[in-house]
């Protein structure tokens, strides 16, 4: 299935992830739609030894995602962030890379924000995002 069609089937469409969001809030001024997608993931440090923790999705767009994970990271640490979403009866891994652009504490998991420099949906060719 070609990335246009993955994509649009989890609810990140071609429009979305090539047109700025409607978003005005001064807050709040987004790149790309986010999706809010409570699922769970894996989360790792990028490179060879890079080891895969758990973490839950809070949401996700074309550009990054936002995550809850008990593994340490700080301000631009590179990770590695892959999940499945079910696509036409079938489940479909997304792993994205990317490096950490915002924490947030918690009492037992910490916030993630991260921003992707690359994304392969299912067996696709990655994605470079730049």
């Amino acid at each position: 299935m070609p990335l246009s069609g993955i994509a649009s089937d989890i609810g990140l469409s071609s429009d979305k992830m090539d047109t700025p969001s409607a978003t005005s809030s001064a807050e709040e001024k987004r790149r790309f739609s986010r999706v809010h997608l409570t699922i769970p993931a894996q989360i790792s440090r990028s490179g060879p030894r890079g080891s895969d923790y758990p973490a839950h999705l809070r949401d996700v767009s074309a550009s990054g995602a936002f995550c809850y994970t008990q593994l340490v990271l700080t301000l631009g640490s590179p990770v590695r962030l892959s999940f499945h979403v079910p696509v036409a009866g079938r489940e479909v891994e997304i792993s994205c890379e990317g490096s950490v652009v915002r924490l947030e504490a918690g009492e037992r998991h910490a916030g993630v924000a991260i921003q992707f420099a690359r994304l392969q949906l299912g067996e696709t060719e990655p994605y470079a995002l730049e």
